[in-house]
């Protein structure tokens, strides 16, 4: 899945769901520790990266301005690589955004991670994949895992991962309720409950975020509680996107009828690891 020459490289940078996540604790850096289960899946945005002349760094995106250039991480990891180089790198990259924004499928984080890899390769910076996790985890919690490209589970801040070697045979429906979710917003809202409230989630559910979720959207909680009722519904990261663990796609189905219209969905399968990992040695 990929296509390159001595000046360009076509990269995929694939989505994952949180099967579970727990957040433990807060750190003194501010940071939480947390317990998750990162599962691979075949939806992808494409990447170009492109060695240039100029001595600029140009990110463009189908989505526009409101993420191009310095707003978009990717750009903010050239220059980290940069400062772990001692070398400025200059090149064009073109992102064709298919994994939806705030919708806790980690796009950004992949794309960060893409740009790492892919630079790597293309510029012949001969970096290990211990150096560009380093790099990685001053840009996000999960660019390490994206970097790592195997299922994991992850603890820490995302960093200390550990393979999974189970390989998901279940296929998964994924649910876009069209709205973003801010990540920043739900730590705060999970520092702001008091310690029964959070040993109480904890203790009840798959996904720590779910309730403080379901809380800020009163309209997709109504629908959560009718589309739970059909079959376990469950959310990834921080949301926005929901999804269905299924085997028989017949069964799975009759839950589209009840989605509201202006939800997208997306049927994924499983990855076993990421096609990133081709391009690093």
């Amino acid at each position: 899945m990929g296509l390159w020459s001595v000046n360009k490289i076509k990269l995929s940078c694939p989505a994952k769901l949180n099967l579970n996540l727990s957040v433990l604790s807060k750190k003194i850096n501010g940071m939480h520790e947390i317990n998750t289960q990162f599962q691979l899946i075949d939806l992808f945005d494409e990447m170009i990266i492109e060695k240039t002349t100029s001595k600029y760094i140009n990110v463009q995106t189908n989505i526009g301005p409101s993420i191009d250039g310095k707003k978009n991480i990717v750009y903010k990891a050239i220059k980290e690589l940069s400062d772990y180089i001692g070398e400025e790198i200059h090149c064009d990259i073109t992102i064709k955004k298919n994994i939806p924004l705030g919708g806790g499928l980690g796009g950004g984080s992949s794309n960060a991670a893409g740009a790492l890899i892919g630079i790597n390769f293309l510029f012949e910076l001969g970096l290990s994949s211990g150096d560009l996790k380093k790099i990685g985890k001053k840009l996000g919690a999960d660019v390490p895992f994206f970097i790592f490209g195997k299922n994991a589970r992850a603890s820490g801040e995302g960093e200390v991962l550990i393979e999974d070697q189970n390989f998901s045979k279940k296929k998964y429906l994924l649910l876009f309720p069209q709205i973003h979710s801010s990540t920043e917003k739900l730590f705060s809202q999970w520092d702001e409950l008091d310690k029964g409230s959070q040993e109480r989630i904890l203790k009840n559910e798959e996904n720590s975020f779910l309730p403080l979720f379901l809380q800020n959207n009163q309209d997709v909680k109504k629908i959560f509680n009718e589309l739970t009722k059909l079959s376990s519904l469950r959310l990834s990261g921080t949301g926005s996107t929901m999804f269905y663990a299924y085997e028989d796609r017949y069964k799975i189905e009759k839950t589209l009828k009840k989605i509201p219209s202006k939800w997208r969905h997306s049927f994924c399968e499983p990855l076993q690891c990421s096609p990133l990992l081709t391009y690093l040695k």
